[in-house]
């Protein structure tokens, strides 16, 4: 049960809070001992939080009025659809800043579901993966593993 509520917690936090999702999930990482379920759980939860910008996207352009739609700055993001495709998810899941309006953007701009879940699960398995070997590499740092032990004693 313990674990459901730290899933639930990192979920409600990449959706609902201003903290980078770096920090989240270096937090998540290390206050867990990182295994294959572990990598497995994350990587769903990841997904299922940024499918969430997506629909909220959809949903946004239904409701904002078509006046607005032509905003400088969704022209921006739409540029950046046209040019690059739905890889533009891929891409920024790895840029701070970037990866949730883009998400957002993604469904606002009516990119195809199918798509976008193909490339956000891709780019969440990605990103998973990339912070568990740079955790799973820290834990031989004996620096790394004081301030775990540390941190794990609250």
């Amino acid at each position: 049960m313990e674990l459901l509520t730290q899933y639930v917690m990192l979920a409600i936090g990449i959706m609902f809070t201003p903290l980078s999702d770096d920090v989240l999930m270096i937090t998540h990482l290390t206050v867990t001992t990182p295994d294959l379920a572990l990598f497995f759980t994350t990587w769903i939860v990841f997904t299922l939080a940024f499918s969430w910008f997506y629909l909220v996207g959809r949903g946004l352009h239904r409701v904002i009025p078509s006046s607005r739609r032509d905003s400088r700055y969704l022209q921006r993001a739409k540029a950046l659809y046209e040019t690059y495709g739905a890889r533009i998810v891929l891409i920024s899941y790895f840029i701070p800043g970037l990866r949730h309006p883009l998400h957002y953007v993604a469904g606002f701009t009516s990119l195809k579901f199918r798509t976008y879940a193909l490339y956000n699960a891709l780019s969440a398995f990605l990103y998973t993966g990339a912070w568990f070997i740079v955790i799973r590499l820290a834990g031989y740092v004996p620096m790394f593993q004081q301030l775990q032990n540390w941190v794990l004693s609250f």
